[in-house]
């Protein structure tokens, strides 16, 4: 019964070392879709780099401009356009500020269908304030709703910050699931 016991105790433990060290694989990280590349890549067929190939690989690039797509993950971000609104006559911002709407443009790149919602958007400042979108009646027929995109879905919407009026360091910042780490940053200027 000892060796039984013991055999068993080996096993998992085993196993345990197994899964812990196969789930720490590549770091996921947002990257721009370049549709040359991918076309010249696909065309001269080839399915793998050389060690050289990596070693010569630009770094990681964390920050990304308005109209450059990002991917991250499944979901594939473009900003299209950023508009400044001083508000209508109902709906004004604070004194010294303005409302920032952003439109934006998510695809599924993935097998699977992905989630998208407003509110996995934020917006940060010069003043090194992240803000959650502003609650305006400025973009009604615009604004991004939340909902599912099937496999090779878009979907196209606005979101209006508040800031205050002429920041130049304005930056979207979009991470695609609650459960993730990884954020997109888009500067706006």
């Amino acid at each position: 019964m000892k060796i039984f016991k013991k055999w068993w105790f080996w096993l998992i433990a085993v196993i345990i070392v197994f899964a812990l060290a196969g789930g720490g694989g590549e770091e996921e990280t947002a990257t721009k879709v370049d549709q040359a590349d991918e076309t010249s890549a696909s065309a001269a067929g080839e399915t793998s780099t050389t060690a050289k190939e990596e070693e010569k690989a630009p770094p990681v690039k964390e920050e990304f401009a308005v109209g450059e797509k990002v991917q991250l993950e499944d979901n594939v971000l473009t900003v299209t356009k950023v508009e400044k609104s001083a508000g209508g006559e109902f709906d004004q911002p604070n004194d010294g500020h303005e409302y920032v709407v952003v439109t934006v443009l998510i695809e599924n790149a993935g097998d699977e269908n992905i989630s998208y919602n407003p509110f996995d958007f934020k917006m940060s400042n010069s003043q090194g304030q992240i803000v959650d979108q502003a609650f305006t009646t400025i973009d009604t027929n615009t604004a991004l709703q939340s909902g599912e995109l099937a496999p090779g879905g878009t979907v196209t919407g606005t979101i209006a910050f508040e800031q205050p009026a002429g920041d130049p360091g304005l930056q979207l910042q979009y991470t695609p699931s609650f459960w993730s780490d990884k954020t997109v940053k888009v500067n706006l200027q």
